[in-house]
């Protein structure tokens, strides 16, 4: 965003569409379910800028697709609706 240039950075731990992803007041990015290789994710990853890397986050109660994430006033994620 700096530079005003799109840059390349690792691959998501896993394979997904139909994510959301949630800018955290951190300035790190969290991608929550979504689909992938066959089947609905459970999973959650982190993007770090600083260090241009994807590390696994907390799983989802419940695998999600076609849902919102919406940071709260406190920070943490509420993820809710979809499949």
């Amino acid at each position: 965003p700096s530079t005003g240039k799109w840059n390349n950075v690792t691959s998501m731990t896993e394979e997904r569409s139909s994510h959301t992803t949630t800018l955290l007041k951190s300035g790190k990015v969290l991608a929550t379910g979504g689909y992938g290789n066959t089947r609905s994710w459970d999973s959650s990853e982190i993007y770090d800028p600083s260090t241009g890397k994807w590390n696994p986050s907390a799983r989802l109660s419940k695998a999600r697709v076609y849902h919102t994430a919406t940071i709260l006033n406190s920070g943490k994620v509420l993820v809710t609706g979809g499949e």
